[in-house]
């Protein structure tokens, strides 16, 4: 299994740092810096959420862009697992490539509004959350608006609904998180 987790990680991480544009991507490389603060849904899940997003576009048509990237994890908290009752640290550092496909479904002047959808496989330096796994999936949704304060720079603020689990049928002590993301996107 641990091979199998490696193979996947090395093969996502290859296809983050090798180039290979779209055709349809006619844009200088645009580096996109996004950060959520993400509260838990559930009582038993008591776990704080800070993520940093480091995303590239790859391709971009009239409506839809897509990016890919490293998301770096930092949770925080505890979780309570039947049947002790008893809270458990959940505390860990994670990252893990990343792959978002946005939706653009408003756009006047240098407002815009887009939906994004994500998912990545995320490493953790321990079992996370407590009785779980190493690594898991994470999922985001959300809707953003972004304000264009330059041709190439703009500033992102949304809302995002994430879902972390490994999808194991046992053993998969997931959580769900909800709260504000911010972004930055710069030409460099």
């Amino acid at each position: 299994m641990r091979k199998m987790m490696l193979s996947i990680v090395v093969v996502g991480l290859l296809l983050i740092c090798l180039s290979g544009n779209s055709p349809c991507y006619a844009l200088g490389s645009q580096l996109e810096l996004e950060w959520d603060f993400l509260t838990p849904f559930e009582n038993d899940r008591s776990i704080n959420t800070v993520s940093l997003h480091i995303l590239d576009k790859v391709s971009e048509s009239k409506n839809r862009s897509l990016y890919r990237g490293i998301t770096i994890t930092r949770p925080r908290g505890d979780v309570t697992l039947e049947p002790n009752q008893q809270p458990q640290d959940s505390s860990a550092i994670g990252i893990g490539p990343v792959y978002v496909l946005q939706n653009k479904f408003y756009s006047s002047g240098k407002l815009s509004a887009v939906f994004d959808v994500s998912g990545g496989i995320i490493l953790y330096n321990k079992a996370f959350p407590a009785g779980g796994r190493s690594y898991n999936f994470m999922w985001r949704i959300g809707p953003q608006f972004i304000y264009k304060f330059r041709e190439n720079s703009s500033v992102n603020i949304g809302y995002t609904f994430m879902h972390v689990s490994n999808g194991f049928r046992s053993s998969n002590p997931g959580y769900d998180a909800h709260g504000l993301s911010l972004g930055l996107v710069m030409v460099f």
